[in-house]
């Protein structure tokens, strides 16, 4: 699997916990109680799996479009030099 596709699981599913922890936060008057260490430990979890296949993610878009520009690295330093 790669980078997108973890971010585009991991993205909807911490915007439907969060979804469902409000709603039982609302319903529920004692919540999260023994909980809070549970909740606060997932929705870390999931915050930082978010994040990190966020930012994988957009690395693999940045080199993918690199390659498809079909310029090496090298023209494109020349080129910046010229411009300076």
């Amino acid at each position: 699997m790669d980078n997108g596709t973890l971010f585009y699981i991991i993205g909807p599913v911490l915007a439907a916990s969060a979804v469902v922890v409000s709603f039982i936060g609302l319903k529920v008057r004692s919540f999260p109680g023994k909980a809070a260490p549970l909740v606060v430990l997932s929705f870390a979890i999931l915050v930082g799996g978010a994040t990190t296949f966020a930012v994988l993610h957009s690395q693999d878009e940045e080199q993918h479009k690199e390659q498809e520009s079909g310029l090496p690295q090298a023209t494109k330093e020349a080129e910046e030099e010229e411009q300076q």
